[in-house]
């Protein structure tokens, strides 16, 4: 049995590629503004805030998937295959794109979009589309009011 084919399990293979995420994350956040304007805190400050909450999780549990591996190959067990999601995948695509896309789109057209697709991928019904749309919108203004009136966040105009 090949060694690397351990390396290559999700329990180390995913939380590499969070990491890989959550740094792309940080830095296009970063690009788009700072995360403290004028002594404040700005929009960009809640992915830098996610980064330093996630970063640790994610090198923790690709540590642990490390130490598995070599644990495994030390004593010389196969590696198991198992039916595989797709949901992480999909997690880091809509992240992606979310990403990729604020800029152009803005905080209005994306953040409706980015829960309901969200809640498409972890729900395990998914034939309550209009009730999913509706969540999704009253997520969205949530957040938006929570930046703008309980933070006092401005977006700047692209971003509303």
């Amino acid at each position: 049995m090949n060694s690397r084919n351990h390396y290559l399990q999700a329990k180390v293979i995913i939380p590499f590629f969070m990491q890989i995420a959550l740094i792309i994350y940080v830095v296009s956040a970063l690009q788009l503004s700072s995360p403290i304007v004028g002594g404040m805190l700005s929009e960009s400050s809640f992915p830098v805030i996610v980064f330093l909450i996630a970063t640790p999780a994610a090198i923790k549990l690709l540590i642990d998937g490390v130490k598995d591996a070599k644990k495994e190959i030390a004593e010389g067990k196969d590696v198991v295959v198992k039916k595989k999601s797709i949901k992480p995948v999909l997690t880091v695509v809509i992240m992606a794109v979310f990403i990729a896309l604020f800029e152009l789109l803005g905080f209005s057209i994306l953040a409706p979009l980015y829960v309901f697709f969200f809640m498409m991928v972890y729900d395990d019904k998914p034939q309550f589309i209009v009730k999913k749309i509706v969540f999704a919108l009253l997520i969205a203004v949530v957040v938006y009011v929570m930046y703008a009136i309980a933070f006092d966040i401005r977006f700047p105009e692209i971003w509303r």
